[in-house]
């Protein structure tokens, strides 16, 4: 994540910088831009650069960190439950700009090693957090098997976008609606076999 010296900069100058990267990680595939480059965009000195950020990975991160917790303060202001993504975002209710959709959109073609990093490393104690929530949640409501083991539960659905991406790029699919009907589908599929059976409510 970005450092504490980017964190003390005022909102303002953080989302112009915030803003310039996404625009270059949109306009260039991840694995050919430069620090250079970068730097050039940022309009910063390489020692301000490493002041920021560790590197590249770091800057990204905290890009896609940034665009989950907006979206988290949104659904949860508008009492909407909060489901911790990075792909399918429903654009006809979102608080993201179009460039921070489009810059979201990036991560369909990460690096097969950065995407596995952030998924695994990175977003995995978020993802699982999350997941674990929705597990007690079922659970006080009486609608969760009691077999079920919450640990391994939220540790196989940690992985579950990362997955699904891979699926996505082996079977081509590219169209945006298409993979967030996948990801409902699979998200139901995946519910079914946590409840009890007569808790379940087909659509």
């Amino acid at each position: 994540m970005a450092q504490q010296a980017f964190l003390n900069l005022d909102k303002e100058k953080q989302d112009e910088l915030m803003n310039k990267a996404m625009r270059l990680f949109v306009d260039h595939k991840y694995e050919d831009i430069t620090i250079k480059q970068l730097l050039e965009a940022l309009s910063l000195y390489p020692a301000t650069f490493y002041r920021y950020f560790k590197d590249k990975d770091d800057l990204y991160h905290h890009l896609l960190v940034s665009l989950a917790e907006k979206r988290k303060a949104f659904l949860e202001k508008d009492g909407q439950e909060y489901v911790f993504e990075l792909t399918g975002y429903d654009k006809t209710a979102e608080p993201l700009s179009e460039l921070e959709l489009k810059f979201a959109k990036t991560v369909m073609h990460l690096p097969m090693d950065v995407l596995l990093h952030l998924y695994l490393d990175l977003f995995k104690d978020e993802s699982i957090a999350v997941f674990k929530n929705s597990l007690r949640n079922l659970r006080y409501d009486g609608k969760l098997r009691p077999d079920i083991d919450d640990d391994l539960i939220s540790y196989i659905y940690a992985t579950v976008q990362f997955n699904l991406i891979l699926f996505y790029r082996e079977a081509g699919i590219e169209d945006e609606d298409l993979q967030v009907k996948i990801r409902k589908y699979f998200d139901k599929f995946f519910l079914h076999g946590l409840i009890k059976d007569s808790e379940f409510e087909e659509e």
